[in-house]
């Protein structure tokens, strides 16, 4: 195999057979040695089943069903499972352009120290100068965009569409990241990341940057049309935008400066969610910040 395509998902049927089918249509490559692994945390019927594997006949089609839910447990699994070198993780709720696939084998060949290599969402909204101007005061927001911000955000991927050639990055957009299994084989166990697990495209970034380089190809492009099914309630990623990304720090490089600024970024979470009066959202931060206050860490 030269490739495993893993699809995380749950009770997205309709989601999973659309980016199915996108990945059917790609050209130029050998689907016979690509694998599509499916890593089911919901309830596929035999039916629903049934149909992906037609979608996926020419390649090598492979399922499993996990009992206990968890995209980090998933991704984990997908990367225990998979029979290739190199493992492309998409959401189900993703379909990629034309091209993808070969790109993304021709940038691996490119770039001989790369670990890891991800495309760009044309669906991400570009910033008003206001909401541009309070994620930079706030620190959500990266003058580099190749960068994080100096609180470990990544809001700054929508300006990556406007890049003409690959370039080198911090993190890769987690609707579309793949990896080098060597540069993923001794991945540590996460306890924080439940559920949704927000934040683990920025972890399985730095975890493989200490291996080698994270490479953006703006010319594998995707549409993350983001299902209105949600995954968790706002209160609860609320907690989690607050505490894992606090995690996240200690895979930074940063100096202990980014203790700091990462509060400063609450503040701008908590403004926020004053201005719109979501309330929801207003407990979930400040219970996340009561969290790590009473656990110190």
């Amino acid at each position: 195999m030269i490739l495993t395509i893993a699809i995380c998902t749950r009770n997205r049927p309709k989601e999973l057979e659309r980016c199915l089918y996108s990945v059917a249509s790609q050209e130029n490559i050998k689907k016979a040695f690509i694998e599509i692994l499916i890593i089911d945390d919901g309830e596929l019927s035999f039916k629903q089943l049934h149909k992906l594997k037609t979608i996926c006949e020419d390649f090598h089609f492979s399922y499993h069903k996990k009992e206990k839910r968890g995209l980090f447990l998933s991704r984990l699994k997908a990367i225990e499972l998979s029979k290739s070198d190199k493992i492309l993780f998409l959401d189900d709720d993703t379909v990629i352009e034309n091209g993808y696939i070969a790109n993304l084998l021709k940038t691996y060949k490119e770039f001989e120290n790369v670990s890891a290599v991800g495309g760009v969402d044309l669906n991400l909204p570009e910033y008003s100068f206001f909401r541009k101007l309070y994620a930079t005061i706030f620190l959500y927001y990266s003058p580099d965009p190749s960068k994080l911000s100096l609180s470990m955000m990544n809001s700054s991927m929508y300006k990556w569409r406007e890049e003409k050639e690959p370039f080198k990055s911090e993190y890769l957009d987690g609707c579309n990241m793949s990896f080098k299994k060597e540069a993923l084989k001794d991945v540590e166990f996460q306890e924080y990341f439940n559920d949704y697990s927000l934040g683990e495209d920025i972890f399985f970034s730095l975890w493989a940057g200490r291996k080698g380089e994270v490479i953006v190809n703006p010319k594998m492009k995707v549409r993350h049309l983001k299902s209105p099914l949600s995954r968790d309630k706002t209160q609860s990623v609320a907690f989690m935008k607050v505490v894992n990304h606090y995690k996240l720090l200690k895979y930074s490089k940063r100096g202990k400066y980014k203790y700091i600024t990462v509060y400063w970024t609450y503040i701008g979470y908590l403004l926020a969610s004053l201005l719109k009066l979501n309330i929801e959202e207003i407990k979930g931060y400040t219970k996340g910040i009561k969290y790590l206050v009473l656990q110190r860490v």
